[in-house]
């Protein structure tokens, strides 16, 4: 299938200028490759100059904000500039703190007027600290608008006391929001740009690039000329994806150069949810060939990695990739509708049980690091939990019985026999449990579980 495949070497010490407005380099300002807000780590000087930074970094920079902090709040990790885990404001009393978790913007005090007159004081609180700080603070005496008396102040004190405190798990969220889609696809493009000049900077100067750099960073020309809806025949960022187990917790970028289309198209994956098609270059005609790119969110600093890989056309029948173009302007607003709906109604409330669920796994992990049946026990546990709560949140019925059945037959049953006594980080076990998860996450999408 493939004629060559090589991995890349950094070469963005050979720009000598800026490829939108060509002023001389370095910057005296670095520019991140991936957005610092996408969680984006490595920095550089190279690429363009401080001018431009800074025209994306009023604007076009923060145009995937409502993407990007909610994929980061479920898994509750935070770019490189966050000062704490984004958190997500909903109207009214609550907000969701990180991994989801339904809290309090400030105590709630309710009094409920019992039949025979009297009156039952209810107050919730995040956590019994937060209720002793309203209580010894200034918030019980702001409430009442007087000083608290001493038998009042013990009396609020007993119910905090013997309070039970509990934090609730996602749910669904409105997605509905007002999408700049113009300054998407300038931020998407950009990105494209910077990994192509990281890796092949020959590519960036080049005139069939010329139109899509004007779009970028001058926001020339109508954003649907660049956009388009690509289907990956083949994607190098799944099979990595799957391979190195990045996890939400990376960005990349794959640039197709293809005969069939005679472009060179940009793809951009954001935290492993959100994609972006950008028509980069028109008439090209050469080898059919990808080059992958991807930064991990770790805050390392490491500089991306790239594989570029050329196609064997003979052995590979379908076109490396398609697109479409989006048309109608209702059809396309629906589109970008629904993908936010999908990301907060289904892939938010997930994300966060996922998230969890991978947390509980690690602290299990660490109480015992051989495999035998009390450690499998509790990975069991884990599962029954997640999907119990899945089911919750999604308002799905699960039949705890037939999810047992499952897991032993996509190989749980098994696990015992094949792995007792070796490392729980061993590859091969690991591999083994992801894949009964995937598959029974699989099953409860489709209603198997019922």
């Amino acid at each position: 299938m493939f004629k060559s495949y090589e991995e890349m070497r950094v070469r963005v010490s050979e720009l000598k200028s800026c490829f939108y407005c060509f002023c001389l380099l370095p910057a005296s300002k670095q520019e991140h490759i991936f957005n610092a807000s996408w969680g984006g780590s490595h920095q550089t000087g190279q690429i363009i100059c401080d001018d431009c930074n800074e025209n994306f970094g009023k604007r076009v920079d923060k145009a995937f904000l409502i993407y990007t902090n909610a994929v980061m709040n479920a898994w509750s990790f935070k770019g490189k500039r966050h000062k704490s885990i984004p958190i997500i404001e909903l109207e009214g009393k609550y907000f969701l703190d990180a991994g989801a978790k339904l809290k309090l913007k400030k105590p709630l005090v309710k009094e409920e007027i019992q039949p025979d007159g009297r009156i039952i004081l209810k107050i919730s609180f995040n956590s019994r600290g937060e209720a002793k700080r309203w209580l010894e603070g200034s918030g019980a005496e702001s409430w009442l608008e007087r000083p608290l008396k001493q038998e009042e102040r013990d009396y609020l004190r007993k119910i905090i006391r013997e309070a039970k405190f509990q934090s609730e798990d996602a749910q669904p969220q409105d997605g509905l929001a007002n999408l700049d889609l113009r300054d998407q696809y300038r931020s998407a493009a950009h990105t494209i740009l910077k990994c192509l000049g990281f890796f092949m900077p020959d590519w960036i100067y080049h005139e069939k690039t010329k139109q899509v750099r004007q779009f970028a960073r001058y926001n020339e020309s109508d954003w649907r000329l660049f956009a388009v809806q690509a289907e990956q025949h083949l994607s190098l960022a799944d099979q990595a994806v799957t391979l190195l187990g990045l996890g939400v917790k990376h960005n990349s970028v794959e640039i197709y150069w293809c005969s069939y289309l005679r472009m060179v198209i940009g793809v951009v994956t954001i935290l492993d949810r959100v994609k972006r098609s950008v028509v980069i270059a028109k008439d090209y005609s050469g080898p059919d060939k990808i080059l992958y790119i991807f930064e991990e969110t770790n805050g390392s600093g490491k500089p991306p990695r790239a594989i570029s890989v050329e196609i064997n056309s003979q052995k590979f029948f379908l076109p490396i990739i398609g697109i479409q173009y989006f048309a109608s302007p209702t059809k396309t607003y629906q589109f970008f509708q629904n993908e936010i709906l999908w990301l907060t109604t289904t892939c938010y409330p997930t994300d966060s049980l996922t998230a969890k669920l991978l947390k509980t796994i690690e602290e299990v992990n660490q109480t015992g690091v051989e495999v035998d049946e009390n450690l499998l026990e509790k990975y069991r546990e884990a599962f029954l939990e997640f999907f119990t709560n899945l089911s919750k949140v999604s308002e799905q019925s699960i039949d705890l019985d037939k999810l047992l059945s499952k897991m032993s037959d996509h190989g749980f049953a098994t696990l015992a026999q094949r792995f007792t006594g070796r490392n729980c980080s061993d590859i091969e076990f690991k591999l083994s449990i992801s894949k009964i998860f995937e598959n029974l996450l699989n099953e409860f999408s489709q209603s198997l579980l019922q």
